[in-house]
């Protein structure tokens, strides 16, 4: 079934025209990488190969946005178990970060190690390659037998076993059957525990064989069920078939590491877009630690291209704002700043001239006065006589 999602296509275009050196691999024919097998014959060896050395970024990166989610949310504090074939904690991204349960620790296939590396690989000077969630720690689970048989009894007790050791985030290795007791046993636990479950929505590959694969059964309704597409947005004709998906994100020719060394790998599968969107998960969970499980499903879903299925955006679902919170408010703006108005100094100056007016003919008048009344006292207040050229006589 093929289905289209436009913005990751559009996403992916432009990661490749101004984003970082997209690694090549198996899909265009650049670098070589070795494909991580799913399961390994009885008689086969586990994988030591070293994978191969490789500078480049791949695809994903600039598609989900990994340089600018990380701004906000590295997924530091938040624990993401991967229940499968268990994880190795040699590869250099995971080094320090991986706890396992029991018999977890060893990969021998290499699957589980490539899904933790996609959830959580560090992002490392001299290489482009980098986990969704590269502060956030890995809870090693055995989910299947040694060699990748698939057990879906065991499956469903490692995710009871993840939840119940702590893990907020829990991916798995092949899908859940919602109908099944063992399943819907393991997500009542996970509930408890407050743990949110993201699962593939359809198997990684069709077994040689078979003439018409019959599609995965559907997920337990709290699960975040998950669908893989390539490069270019869309499945393969012959991908493996499904019943429903919540979610899509990429899971097609993919760069992850191996159980050995630091070399990297290729692999492709539902799986895989499960181990992204679980690393989105990390960085929701990181960012708002207040929020629970169903409101980081919640959230996941509606930060989401949309799309005929909404695809993955770590961005999105980290920036969006919370379920069920009220959208935030501006503050009004401030009240324009009024200045006063200039005080009417007419009446003031009008008055200051009257005083000085005033002032000024006092001034005289006193001065007038100091000399006519001496003069006058002297004469007894007596008129003058004037001589004929109008002198004063006396």
């Amino acid at each position: 079934m093929r289905r289209r999602i436009r913005p990751l296509l559009c996403a992916a275009l432009i990661a490749a025209l101004v984003g970082p050196a997209p690694l090549a691999g198996a899909a265009d024919g650049g670098t070589a990488l070795p494909g991580v097998p799913e399961r390994l014959a009885p008689d086969q060896p586990c994988t030591t190969l070293r994978g191969t050395v490789t500078a480049a970024a791949p695809w994903t990166r600039g598609v989900l946005g990994l340089d600018q989610v990380w701004r906000l949310s590295r997924g530091r504090g938040v624990t993401v178990a991967v229940v499968g074939t268990g994880v190795s904690g040699d590869p250099a991204v995971l080094r320090g970060r991986v706890r396992a349960l029991g018999p977890a620790g060893r990969d021998c296939v290499g699957r589980g190690t490539f899904q933790a590396g996609l959830v959580a690989g560090a992002a490392l000077p001299g290489q482009g390659f980098s986990g969704v969630a590269p502060d956030a720690l890995v809870l090693a689970v055995r989910g299947t037998g040694e060699r990748g048989e698939p057990d879906p009894a065991r499956l469903a007790a490692g995710v009871r076993e993840a939840a119940a050791a702590g893990a907020d985030v829990i991916t798995v290795a092949a899908p859940l059957d919602g109908s099944d007791p063992r399943v819907r046993a393991a997500m009542d636990a996970a509930r408890a525990h407050d743990a949110l479950v993201v699962v593939p929505a359809a198997a990684d590959s069709v077994p040689q064989g078979t003439a018409t694969p019959q599609p995965a059964p559907a997920a337990p309704p709290e699960a975040l069920a998950v669908l893989d597409t390539g490069p270019q947005g869309v499945r393969p004709d012959a991908a493996p078939p499904f019943r429903h998906a919540d979610l899509s994100a990429p899971g097609g020719a993919l760069m992850g590491p191996g159980p050995v060394g630091d070399g990297k790998w290729t692999a492709s599968g539902a799986s895989f877009a499960a181990a992204f969107t679980a690393g989105a998960a990390a960085l929701v969970r990181s960012y708002h630690p207040g929020l629970n499980a169903a409101e980081v499903r919640a959230r996941l879903l509606r930060g989401a291209y949309p799309g005929d299925l909404p695809a993955l955006d770590p961005y999105g679902a980290v920036s969006g704002v919370a379920p069920g919170a009220a959208p935030a408010v501006a503050p009004p703006p401030p009240a324009p700043l009024r200045l006063p108005d200039p005080p009417d100094t007419a009446g003031a100056r009008s008055t200051a001239y009257l005083v000085v007016a005033g002032a000024g003919g006092t001034i005289a008048l006193v001065g007038l006065l100091a000399v006519v009344l001496p003069r006058g006292r002297a004469r007894r207040w007596r008129p003058g006589r004037l001589d004929a050229t109008g002198r004063p006589l006396d």
